[in-house]
């Protein structure tokens, strides 16, 4: 199968068409617990340094699986910032939650952090950083604030495959995390998707029930169609995965190349 050339982006080769047709080939197309799904998740913790990674429909999907885990209710606070996509704020809304705005820093154009103690308040839950354009946030100073107020902070990565902070991955700055891997990312999945990283296994297993119509569903048992919290379908699309898995295996050599020429 030759190279398919795209203007400009994702770059498609043969192995990415391989990744795809053996799912296709299969007859197996869609399940959380694919063996593509379940070794892409396996993977990309891996690459971020987390224990636990949740492939999801959309990056949207995985921010709203992370506010969910993370106890947002009706009313709840939760900070963030107004330079982004609409996703980090209607991820708050989603779940009933209230966005509070802070400002930006004028030279990195993150979330201004030396703003954001003052805007808590005793109806806070949580800090939604975004790391803009794949900088990351000021993710000590913000995880600072968090731990004296007691909140949860999230990393907003929809941007920021394979960034760095004080020689840590973005994924794993934070108590969660969510990526999207649609076709316009750096890390991009064939059609739509997200990711949503954690270290804490109850924050992944409260995210897991959210992406599956609030069950709990494990492998090779019968499904019992109990729901036990709100749940949405954002099961990730096994043939994207297949195509994302692939194309992480280039990750680094593209940024690489991006770093290089700017």
């Amino acid at each position: 199968v030759p190279q398919i050339t795209r203007n400009p982006w994702p770059i498609i080769i043969k192995e990415d068409i391989f990744a795809v047709m053996r799912i296709l080939e299969s007859g197996t197309l869609w399940g959380i617990h694919h063996p593509e799904v379940t070794t892409f998740e396996e993977e990309f913790a891996k690459y971020c340094g987390t224990e636990y990674c949740l492939s999801s429909d959309s990056g949207t999907a995985a921010l709203h699986m992370a506010i969910a885990a993370a106890g947002v209710g009706p009313g709840d606070e939760v900070i963030t910032t107004a330079f982004s996509f609409l996703a980090s704020a209607s991820c708050i809304l989603h779940h009933n939650g209230i966005p509070i705005f802070v400002d930006i820093d004028p030279k990195t154009f993150n979330i201004n952090s030396s703003k954001i103690e003052e805007k808590i308040t005793d109806r806070t839950k949580a800090i939604l950083p975004v790391h803009l354009h794949g900088l990351p946030a000021d993710m000590d100073e913000i995880n600072r604030i968090a731990r004296k107020h007691n909140l949860v902070v999230i990393e907003d990565a929809a941007q920021a495959h394979g960034a760095e902070y004080k020689d840590k991955k973005t994924g794993a700055l934070a108590d969660m995390a969510a990526f999207s891997i649609m076709p316009g990312k750096n890390l991009p999945a064939g059609g739509e998707g997200g990711l949503f990283t954690t270290n804490n296994l109850d924050y992944r297993n409260k995210a897991d029930m959210v992406r599956m119509f609030g069950e709990i569903i494990k492998k090779d048992e019968k499904r019992a169609y109990n729901a036990y919290t709100m749940g949405w379908n954002y099961r990730p699309n096994v043939m994207a995965m297949a195509f994302g898995r692939s194309q992480l295996k280039r990750l680094d050599e593209y940024t690489g190349i991006r770093q290089r020429y700017g």
